[in-house]
């Protein structure tokens, strides 16, 4: 019996890693290099060596009718497109990654040509993969900390050099540049820095199965909408509607539909879903006659305004204060000569409300898997790319 899958709902952490293969041509007097394939020319001989290609699914399934990396696997496993030489479900973390790629080198002893990250995430919380299988998501600061203590490997040339190229899927991980940054810089080879490439928009994936077996599989890009408000505080949903509209105002989606589910119903489908932003700090002061007086919301608020380390992490993720529902604590803190000083301990929630509209070239309600909108790679509206050059 046939079985449709198509329900994949994009998680407040979801994402992808990844790597997409397309080179630039390169024309000299003894090489060509084209879409990832290298020629070498000579008077004798004419020898075509493809570079290899693998991807990682990073993650496993934690809900059934989330089947997000399950998908993911059957996309690079069976899509013509899209499939890689190899497929590796059991990595968790990018320091396994690292060990996988350092271990397993491609049989024609060349760098690897493309890498895809497959894992949750987004522009605001990174990837929910790990940085190592002991740490906790891998934020750019929390990868940095890491390469910093030597936690991660460094891989060399003959793994990953400038012509490779990392492709990250997860939803909307190219508007943050700092981590595709610090990604690129954690998988360095040697002197060799690869490409890296995210896309701005969401994406996911479906399949259409016979008696268990894959018959099609699709990689589907999806545009986002997004507001924020603080945790606890949901407003009724035509106040949704309205800051959607005043926030979007050329916006051809139906907002109001959207907000009326949590799930799609068919590919293509509009749907909302919400999921956490957590931030918190620990700010030390030198002694009890410093500390600053925070007996009041407005206090607070005056407080955090003034704190350029908290500021400027709230203007990169492009969420107000007052988005936030704040805690305060006061602790104190271990100095490195045994002393301990005063400190302000500070953490806030905000919610995240995020429309999805998947983009499909077909509207045809007979086709069980509506044609995938593919944007050029090459499209800077659609991808960040980073390179070494």
């Amino acid at each position: 019996m046939k079985k449709i899958s198509y329900k994949i709902l994009i998680p407040g952490i979801l994402i992808i890693f990844g790597i997409i293969k397309f080179f630039s041509i390169m024309n000299t007097d003894n090489k060509v290099q084209k879409s990832g394939d290298v020629i070498i020319k000579d008077h004798f001989t004419k020898e075509k060596i493809k570079r290899e290609s693998i991807t990682f699914i990073l993650g496993e399934d934690k809900e059934l009718d989330n089947p997000f990396y399950a998908e993911a696997r059957n996309y690079y496993l069976f899509n013509e497109e899209g499939k890689t030489e190899q497929v590796v479900t059991n990595c968790r973390s990018l320091l396994e990654v690292q060990d996988y790629l350092n271990e397993n080198q491609p049989s024609n002893q060349m760098p690897w040509g493309l890498i895809n990250l497959v894992s949750h995430g987004n522009q605001w919380l990174g990837l929910s993969v790990k940085v190592t299988p002991h740490s906790k998501r891998a934020t750019s600061e929390r990868i940095r900390e890491y390469m910093e203590s030597d936690s991660l490997i460094r891989l060399t040339d003959s793994i990953i050099d400038n012509e490779t190229e990392i492709f990250i899927h997860a939803c909307g991980l190219g508007n943050n540049k700092e981590i595709l940054h610090t990604l690129a810089d954690a998988f360095s080879g040697g002197d060799s820095k690869p490409k890296v490439k995210a896309s701005k928009l969401f994406e996911f994936y479906t399949s259409v199965k016979d008696n268990n077996v894959v018959r099609e599989s699709q990689r589907y890009y999806a545009d986002a909408r997004f507001i924020s408000y603080k945790m606890g505080y949901r407003p009724e949903d035509q106040m949704i509607v309205n800051l959607l509209q005043q926030k979007y105002p050329n916006s051809k989606i139906n907002f109001s539909d959207a907000v009326s589910r949590e799930q799609a119903r068919f590919v293509g489908d509009t749907y909302h879903y919400t999921f956490e932003v957590p931030v918190k700090w620990v700010i030390k002061y030198k002694d009890s006659a410093s500390y600053p007086d925070l007996s009041t919301k407005k206090l607070q608020t005056k407080w955090i305004n003034e704190q350029k380390e908290i500021t400027d992490v709230l203007k990169k993720i492009d969420i107000p204060v007052d988005k936030f529902n704040w805690w305060f604590r006061d602790v104190y803190v271990n100095n490195e000569n045994g002393t301990k000083s005063p400190a302000v301990w500070l953490k806030g929630y905000c919610t995240i409300l995020c429309v999805i509209k998947p983009l499909t070239e077909d509207k045809d309600p007979e086709n069980i898997l509506h044609t995938p909108f593919i944007p050029d790679v090459e499209d800077e509206v659609y991808y960040c790319t980073l390179t070494s050059i």
